[in-house]
Order: structure tokens, then sequence, then C-alpha cells
């Protein structure tokens, strides 16, 4: 059942409040929640926690929800990306009653006296009505994972660098079980699952499968983060959106009492460089079932092109879909569009996969903003960009697919191209690796 006229109308009158006072909201919502219950700790990403963006992720989702309730529809690819995650972090219905606690709890001290019973009871029925839609579509993807619900160990049996620098590597996973693996969508990811040293809680990331679905072992790729200071903090927002307010905050940080800002200065790449310079062959991590809304379906019968334009560990997801693509041996084409700024990770094994198919079209260039420290757009990504011709793009099949990947304002230039020479948003995918989501202003 959803909201009355009446209650529509209390939780819309308070939107804005409350938007106002987003940040503030979010430091002590997490603050009160993690220090009464540090067990979910576990759960969170300590950078994201950091820097604020996990905490603003709920609240901006909430507050969307909120202001879309008449038309949830519009939320639908959000709400997926979440139960998507959720599940890969195997998040539980218990989970959501703490969170609706804390969060209306929240919602009360920045109200004040506003928030009367009505609007509190207002607000509570709509923070369930989202918490439903997310519990049941998450019980569906658990019922799809099967017998595999939980954390499952792993060893590293391969590692190999992808690129010269080797800034970009790869790590062959293979169940310690020695049991089939299932199957996973092209595109889709696993969290990953580590304890770092000098950290109280577990670190959890989630890493696209950087190769075709094996019943022996999965990939992951990546990519060493050297860290960017302040200034590399980009206003990229005037070429897209993230659903999850601005990127660069403090505000989370200054919970000083909670673990948000009691664990020390966190190193960049906290988890992403611990696994480059500290994991070896032989080495055991732990893994959930692969998971992720950005992937290419195989089973679809289209056959109409497929366009998948990277930048930088961007290709990893895009790898497996052009494998996918090419084994289907259907003559659907593709064409491979990826963008370096130093190597290029996977060229040999996608200029080997064009050299047997024909309908494989391949585009290598460099460019600055395969970088994800990049401050400002340059001409020169722009100028090598405008070489590729329609025919690469398949800009004039109105049924052409597009997958994108890469740092967000790649994505966004990628994608405002996209729009201006005529391909319509639904037809555009981009996998964003981050809290929150990407799209594209319509």
């Amino acid at each position: 059942m959803g909201l009355t006229r009446r209650e529509a109308e209390l939780v819309n009158e308070t939107i804005p409040a409350l938007q106002q006072h987003g940040e503030h909201i979010s430091t002590v919502f997490y603050k009160s929640m993690l220090r009464d219950h540090p067990e979910l700790n576990n759960y969170f990403n300590t950078v994201n926690m950091h820097t604020g963006r996990q905490p603003r992720a709920l609240t901006a989702l909430i507050l969307a929800f909120a202001s879309n309730i008449v038309n949830i529809s519009e939320l639908t690819p959000k709400l997926e990306r979440v139960a998507q995650k959720h599940a890969s972090l195997i998040v539980r219905p218990e989970h959501y009653e703490i969170v609706a606690k804390y969060l209306i709890r929240a919602f009360s001290a920045v109200l004040g006296p506003a928030m009367t019973p009505e609007v509190n009871a207002a607000w509570t029925k709509a923070y369930w009505l989202m918490a439903k839609m997310l519990t049941g579509r998450e019980a569906i993807i658990y019922k799809d994972f099967g017998h595999w619900n939980g954390w499952r160990p792993f060893t590293i049996t391969n590692k190999t660098s992808e690129t010269v620098e080797g800034d970009i590597v790869s790590f062959t996973l293979t169940p310690v079980d020695k049991k089939a693996l299932p199957s996973f969508k092209p595109g889709q990811y696993a969290t990953i699952r580590l304890s770092i040293q000098g950290l109280k809680y577990y670190q959890l990331r989630q890493y696209s499968l950087s190769d075709a679905p094996r019943p022996d072992c999965y990939r992951i790729t990546v990519k060493r983060d050297i860290g960017a200071s302040d200034d590399v903090k980009h206003d990229w927002r005037r070429y897209a959106a993230l659903d999850d307010g601005p990127p660069v905050s403090s505000a989370a940080s200054s919970a000083s009492d909670s673990s948000i800002g009691s664990v020390r200065p966190l190193r960049p790449g906290l988890v992403s460089n611990t696994l480059i310079d500290d994991f070896q062959v032989g080495d055991n991590l732990e893994l959930t079932h692969p998971a992720g809304e950005f992937y290419l379906d195989v089973e679809d019968p289209n056959t109409s092109p497929v366009v998948l334009i990277s930048a930088g560990v961007g290709a990893a997801p895009l790898y497996p879909m052009l494998k996918a693509v090419s084994e289907q041996g259907n003559g659907r084409p593709v064409s491979w569009i990826q963008a370096s700024r130093h190597d290029t990770p996977f060229r040999e094994r996608v200029e080997r996969i064009a050299r047997a198919d024909p309908n494989v079209r391949v585009k290598f260039f460099r460019s600055r903003l395969a970088d994800g420290d990049v401050i400002s757009l340059t001409s020169r990504f722009q100028e090598d960009f405008s070489r590729l011709n329609w025919e690469d793009l398949w800009l004039y099949d109105k049924l052409a697919q597009y997958f994108v990947c890469g740092p967000e304002k790649f994505m966004a230039e990628i994608g405002n191209h996209l729009q201006k020479n005529g391909v319509s948003p639904s037809r555009i995918r981009f996998e964003l690796y981050s809290v929150g989501s990407f799209e594209m202003k319509k």
C-alpha cells in the first residue's frame, strides 16, 4: 500500500529542509548508528565513509525515492543497482530495521518541531515502502544465487600485470572447495573481503570479473590508486550527475568519536594497493556470488551492434562482453574503443579476438581522461575521439547498444558525444566504480 495523498503531502513539504541539511543528516545518522552497532562497519567502505560519499548516498536515495513517490518507475535503475550491491554484501532484512531507527531519528533532529507525529509516521511509511521494494528484490537475487549465499574462500592461482607500468594487475581466483563455480553475466562484479592490518573491521570492495565465465576460476582486475590531491576533485557535474551529491566532503570525518572519524588517515587505494603489493599466488581471500546490474544479456536474440567504450581499467567489465559476443558466432557487430594514458590493458587479447572475427572493430587511442585524477578536459581528447567515424560508433544504427566504463569525466564526455550524435540515453549503459550511480543529465 502506497502513501495516502495527505502522507505524500507531508513528505513532500519536508523534503526541501531535509535536502538543505543533507550533510548534517548523513553525519548524525551514521555517527549514531555505527556507535550503537559497530558491527555494521564490516559492510561499509572505510574510504567512502571518510570522504562522505557513503553517508550521502543513502540519504540521497531515500530523498529521491520520496520525491518520486508517485512515479517510482523513474528510480527503478537506481533501486536495482542498490539491490544488487546489497546482495553482494549480504545485507539482510534486519539491517533495514536498524537503518530505519537511526535515519528517522536524524530526520527528527533536523526538522525539530516540524517532525510532528503525523510527519514522522509519513516518513516512516515512505522509508518502509522503499525498504520492502529493496528487500523483495534482494530476496529474488539471493534465490538466484542458489547454494552460494555467503563468503566463500578463494586462492590466488595466478597474478599478471596487464601494463608495463604494473599499475593494473589481474588475479585468477580458484575456490578452495574446488566445487564448480556458477556462471555470471558479462560485466558483473564480485565483492571481495579482506582483513587489513591496522584496521579493526573487514574491508569490502567490488571488482569487475574480467574474463569469460569458467567453472574452475574467476578473474578480477585491479588498478593501483596513487591518490589525488584536493584540487583534483573536479567539478564534472556540468557534464553529468551523480545521485549521491557533491563528490567532496569532510563532513563525515568530523564525527570524531565514531568509527567514521576515529580511524587514522587512510592511504590511497586501501584495498586495491594492498592486493597489488601484498597478495601473491597462494594467498587466500573471500568472495560473494557475482552480482551487478551492468551487463550484456547474452541470451537476448538481438543482433544489433554492440559498442564497448572504455578507459584504463574500465576495460575490465567490457572484455568479457567482447568475448561473449564474438563466441556467439551469430555475426553480431561489435566495436571495441579503448582509451589509455600509457600502456593499454588487454590490448593483445582484444587484437587476437579481432583478427579471428571479422565482425569486431578495434580502435585504441591515448587520452589523459583515462586517468581518474585528471583535473580538466583536454582538447586532445576531443580531437582524438572526433576522429572516430560513424561506422566505428555505429551512430547510424538506431538499435546499437553502448556500454561505457571509465573515470567519471571520461564517461560524461562519451555520453555527451553520443547524445549529441543522436543516441538516446536508454541505449547507453554506464558502470561507475563508486558509491551512488552515474547518469547523464536529460
